[in-house]
């Protein structure tokens, strides 16, 4: 049986009680701090940063999207140690970032000694937010990397990944204000080994939950805002699991399964 689940408390906390060597990928979408050019436009509200005003975007605000880059820099740095520790020999990490932050991902995912492994890009379609007189914000971008060596026959399903997903993001389908789709996690979720179990530190609204879910694997959340991780329970809970979208073996005996952690489960 797939078990998912999501735990409501800060991510470092949180990070700290889950065993050694227990996830075979993390997948994750942290907050990006990169609204706004200065200081006083940083600080504001997450619905007026990533929308002209809080009555457009009454979705509830996250935490910790106003850091400056350095301060950014070291927090990413400190769960992305926790995040290698957690993660087994050969474990795929995926971090999701914008233009103005690869490079700072890119730091500390190599400061946290895992090994850099490129770029994918999400080009979000023409249904990206225009702007006047500028070029069109149309892409995020995925940081990948492993711990340690990966190698090429590793049991993932289709064999090679494509490196650009174009998939659109409708503001009606969102239950978050940076929610990603689910099409473009069940893409990300396959670069996973079939059969493991998958972790997101900063899931929100749990899209990488219902994809991990609907394909097969075991998977926990993090989130620390207690009305979002309600909604990421609900939304997992809504996933019929008789309707996986691909066939997944049996997991064998004492790779994975359910793990057992000291914090606040959340329950719709």
């Amino acid at each position: 049986m797939v078990d998912c689940r999501v735990l409501c408390g800060d991510a470092l906390t949180i990070l700290a009680t889950l065993p050694d060597e227990s996830f075979d990928g993390v997948i994750t979408d942290p907050p990006y701090a990169s609204g706004g050019l200065y200081t006083t436009q940083r600080v504001q509200s997450t619905a007026v940063k990533y929308t002209d005003n809080k009555s457009r975007n009454p979705l509830p605000d996250f935490d910790g999207d106003s850091k400056d880059m350095y301060s950014y820099l070291t927090w990413c740095r400190v769960w992305l140690v926790e995040c290698k520790r957690v993660l087994k020999k050969g474990g795929v990490i995926c971090v999701f970032t914008d233009d103005r932050q690869i490079d700072v991902i890119k730091h500390a995912l190599q400061h946290a000694d895992l090994t850099y492994r490129g770029i994918v890009v999400w080009d979000k379609t023409e249904c990206a937010r225009p702007q006047l007189g500028r070029f069109t914000k149309q892409c995020e971008y995925v940081i990948w990397g492993s711990k340690g060596d990966l190698p090429f026959d590793r049991k993932i399903s289709p064999s090679t990944l494509k490196g650009i997903f174009r998939v659109a993001t409708l503001q009606k389908d969102k239950v978050h204000q940076t929610q990603k789709p689910v099409e473009l996690m069940r893409e990300l979720c396959r670069v996973v080994e079939i059969g493991g179990t998958i972790l997101d530190p900063f899931c929100g609204s749990g899209s990488t939950l219902v994809a991990a879910k609907q394909l097969g694997y075991n998977c926990v959340g993090i989130e620390s805002c207690k009305a979002i991780a309600k909604t990421a329970q609900t939304r997992i809970d809504a996933v019929n699991a008789q309707t996986l979208l691909t066939h997944i073996p049996p997991q064998e005996p004492g790779k994975g399964g359910l793990l057992s952690f000291n914090s606040e489960e959340v329950t719709p």
